[in-house]
């Protein structure tokens, strides 16, 4: 339940108000959250050779011998496209040189090109083409042992935007991979997509059938991921608008609650619960018995006006001790040495250290159980009997 705003200290309040009051930056920020963002980048719109690492190797500056790699057991196909030779590698395709190979080693010559890097990354959109245009499979695994899908490759590893958005844009329009591919890993591309803040990526992905709910090994859905921003590049609008489900476990029982606690951004709170089932619990447990309010007290980037709207505003329980007896939120806020008067929001009220469980169970404040000196771990045993726990 939200309490008054005397709780909060003036430099709080006065920060609360003018979110509240500027009625403009709010529609602004959801603005930004929930309209679509422009089109990816295509082939024609890349000016890469401007870019200051995107440089070619010339006869008067040669490539230093120690970048070149071994081609070792390589086919001469796969040499030049190792070494980034893009008329080499047009040659011997035009000459018939077979481009559908596959090797444990590297993958398919797809993957030989887009892991290309520095100085040779502008050459990786002429060479894909050049290899899957001679009958290279684009959704043919990667290398042992993860065994990468290509478009998660691109994704992950291709820093420049708009040489990114260009290449899934040919992979997707036109060599027509399959945008829901699972790495061996377990990942897949609209994963990573909002792994990197990629909305414009996101929005594409989705666009072209990307599903919203899928889950990498372990267990981490995107939504997961796209709860530590409210910026321009933030994709919890997108995957909102897709209908992806909001509350999700990962293997750990952990939900995007409490992956917000670990980033504690309130802004990203505010929209997002305003988007959560009727009856959500604030005070959901990860299968450590951890809550988002435990999660946000151990990030010692928190603020306190965070941690403060979540307890006072949202309603978080200072009570839960997590299930090995260990942690509480105030115990964490002690251990991260999280402000003194934020500390005071995390216990109950003097005369409200006593409270009684729904079975039964008597529950009794133990300010000692708290303590912990900064940056160290001590063991307490949270249980003293089956039906009186002292925290």
């Amino acid at each position: 339940m939200s309490q008054p705003e005397s709780a909060f200290n003036p430099g709080e309040r006065e920060a609360m108000s003018q979110a509240n009051r500027n009625i403009d930056a709010r529609q602004g920020e959801l603005k930004l959250i929930f309209e679509d963002p422009p089109d990816l980048a295509t082939a024609k719109d890349l000016i890469i050779d401007h870019h200051p690492w995107n440089f070619q190797w010339w006869s008067g500056n040669p490539e230093p011998e120690e970048r070149r790699r071994d081609t070792t057991g390589l086919t001469p196909l796969a040499a030049a496209v190792k070494l980034g030779n893009v008329e080499g590698t047009k040659r011997l395709v035009d000459e018939g040189a077979q481009a559908d190979v596959y090797s444990p080693a590297f993958g398919s010559l797809s993957h030989l090109a887009v892991a290309l890097h520095d100085p040779g990354i502008h050459k990786i959109f002429p060479l894909l083409k050049l290899v899957i245009e001679a009958g290279a499979d684009p959704n043919a695994p990667g290398p042992e042992p993860e065994r990468e899908y290509l478009l998660c490759m691109v994704i992950r590893t291709i820093f420049l935007h708009n040489y990114r958005h260009a290449i899934c844009r040919f992979l997707i329009e036109d060599a027509r991979v399959d945008v829901n591919a699972r790495s061996q890993s377990g990942t897949y591309p609209i994963i990573i997509a909002t792994e990197i803040r990629d909305r414009a990526l996101v929005h594409y992905l989705i666009q072209h059938g990307a599903d919203v709910n899928v889950s990498d090994g372990q267990g981490i859905r995107p939504v997961h991921h796209a709860v530590d921003s409210v910026s321009s590049n933030s994709c919890i609008g997108p995957l909102l608008n897709a209908g992806a489900d909001l509350l999700p476990r990962d293997n750990y029982g952990r939900t995007p609650l409490h992956f917000w606690g670990s980033h504690c951004h309130w802004g990203v709170l505010r929209y997002f619960t305003d988007f959560l089932p009727q009856g959500y619990d604030i005070n959901v447990k990860d299968d450590d018995g951890w809550t988002p309010l435990m999660w946000a007290c151990k990030n010692t980037r928190s603020d306190g006006l965070t941690i403060k709207m979540l307890v006072l505003h949202y309603g978080a329980d200072v009570w839960p001790v997590s299930y090995d007896g260990q942690w509480s939120a105030l115990k964490l806020a002690n251990y991260t040495n999280i402000h003194e008067e934020v500390k005071k929001i995390l216990e109950p009220p003097e005369d409200q250290r006593q409270r009684i469980l729904e079975d039964g169970t008597k529950q009794v404040w133990n300010p000692k159980f708290h303590e912990i000196a900064p940056g160290e771990h001590h063991d307490y045993n949270g249980c003293n009997n089956d039906s009186e726990i002292e925290i």
